[in-house]
């Protein structure tokens, strides 16, 4: 193996593994929303029992997830998500920390804008409703 074949190798395992940690956690939130609605839903029939509702509602989490998984549509599309997140340029710290100051010092600009306009229109309309 070349080292560049060797270095593509590594990045594809290094997206696949984000891809498939994705779909685990996409799996456990799965489960948690199953399991509650099952819980809520079945408490309106009758007195659930708990241990039954979470296993059935990992078991139908694991069966969505591992053929959602297995899709090659689904596979195809979050492989080429992961690797167009891969090329992102990702803000550093300083940057990051500079553009929330800008946002923070325009959105007092604005604020200050808007209630100077406020405090006019206010006025006016005091004056208009007092004649």
């Amino acid at each position: 193996m070349t080292e560049q074949h060797e270095k593509d190798h590594v990045k594809a395992l290094g997206l696949a593994r984000w891809v498939q940690a994705t779909f685990a956690a996409c799996g456990l939130l799965l489960f948690w929303v199953l399991d509650k609605a099952a819980t809520i839903g079945l408490s309106y029939v009758t007195e659930p029992n708990e241990m039954a509702v979470t296993a059935g509602s990992f078991a139908v989490a694991f069966v969505i997830i591992v053929l959602v998984y297995r899709n090659p549509t689904v596979q195809t599309l979050s492989g080429e998500v992961a690797a167009e997140l891969a090329k992102v340029t990702w803000p550093s710290r300083e940057e990051t920390t500079n553009s929330t100051v800008v946002v923070i010092i325009a959105s007092i600009i604005a604020a200050s804008i808007v209630g100077v306009f406020d405090a006019i229109w206010s006025a006016l309309t005091d004056l208009i409703y007092k004649v």
